[in-house]
């Protein structure tokens, strides 16, 4: 279009699985997945009629075997049923706008390289924040849209300059006006930064905000929230980041968890002072012109069609290259995202 130039349901069941392209042999399954029976892996077993493209490999072996995320064999979520992030997602696989079809082609490829673009309807959470002034759009952020009334993103998109006062949800290019897209341009009512959050010119801290629509978000294939979780975002070692990044047109990237202590010697004491904190930052690698308050998702264990929103991109390097980028942890913050989003 053209524009601007958890519930999660924590049950006993065995945590997410990248169903991946058709391999033919063990050694290139996904990373942290391995080629076992498909008896053995009960994420694909119980869900094997809704995944479109089967994830074999070794087909030279007998009987079927399927990549098959190696924790996805031994961990078990606890239960949150009565939290309202569990009660909301699971709310969101039943809407109504998730028909059959649609269903049958909630299929993300793990094994992507580099950035590709996104599908029409694939990422229906992604929202563009920015500030419309006469005919003239001026980016400002990416955030990601949670309830019909709030979308959540990074509190540094609020301390330069006039503040955006427009949310646009459902886009896919904004570059023109033929794409399979049908978008909502939703003004800001309100802008929630985290409490603590604090900023200097190196230095940002709790980087975090929610922002408040004017206007309920109406729910269809293009626009749907996306869930949060509590489930340690430890267990996930590959993630998936979407953006607008260099182009108009909608980006996704699977990108891998880097080290703490390897984060912490290129982001040392002196950029942040507390040094970097592992309860409430995370650090991937190869992520490259991201904007602030871009997401990082994995994909729900249960629902196929939904993503866990695990991350928020806070700071990291501009320039491309294996270079690291810090995203706030979702999970922190979940207590005070309750309290304001389903008081």
């Amino acid at each position: 279009m053209i524009g601007w130039a958890m519930k999660l349901i924590f049950c006993p069941c065995l945590l997410w699985v990248i169903a991946v392209a058709i391999v033919v042999r063990a050694n290139e399954c996904a990373l942290n997945s391995e080629c076992i029976p498909i008896a053995d892996c009960p994420f694909i077993r119980d869900n094997f009629n809704l995944i479109k493209r089967k994830p074999y490999c070794n087909l030279k072996g007998h009987g079927a075997n399927v990549c098959c995320r190696k924790s996805s064999q031994n961990y078990t979520q606890p239960k949150y049923d009565g939290l309202p992030v569990a009660r909301e997602c699971k709310s969101y696989d039943s809407l109504p706008s998730l028909e059959k079809p649609l269903r049958e082609g909630c299929h993300y490829e793990s094994n992507i390289v580099g950035r590709v673009r996104a599908e029409p309807k694939e990422f229906p959470f992604v929202a563009m924040i920015y500030r419309k002034v006469g005919r003239k759009y001026i980016k400002f952020c990416v955030g990601t849209l949670i309830s019909k009334m709030y979308v959540l993103t990074s509190a540094d998109c609020f301390v330069y300059g006039e503040n955006p006062n427009l949310v646009r949800l459902g886009e896919l290019d904004y570059g023109t006006g033929t794409d399979d897209a049908l978008t909502q341009d939703i003004e800001i009512k309100n802008i929630i930064p985290h409490h603590r959050y604090s900023a200097t010119e190196l230095l940002v801290y709790h980087d975090i905000a929610l922002i408040e629509l004017a206007k309920e978000a109406i729910f269809n294939d293009y626009v749907r929230p996306a869930c949060l979780s509590l489930a340690d975002d430890n267990d996930f070692q590959q993630f998936v980041s979407v953006d607008w990044p260099f182009s108009s047109h909608l980006h996704k990237m699977n990108l891998n968890r880097l080290d703490y202590d390897k984060c912490f010697e290129i982001f040392w004491r002196d950029r942040h002072e507390e040094g970097l904190n592992n309860r409430t930052k995370m650090c991937v690698i190869g992520a490259c012109d991201v904007h602030d308050g871009s997401p990082l998702f994995v994909r729900h264990p249960e629902f196929p069609c939904q993503f866990i929103l695990v991350g928020i991109k806070s700071f990291g390097y501009t320039d491309c290259g294996n270079k690291p980028t810090v995203y706030t942890r979702v999970k922190l913050y979940i207590d005070w995202i309750q309290r304001i989003v389903w008081n």
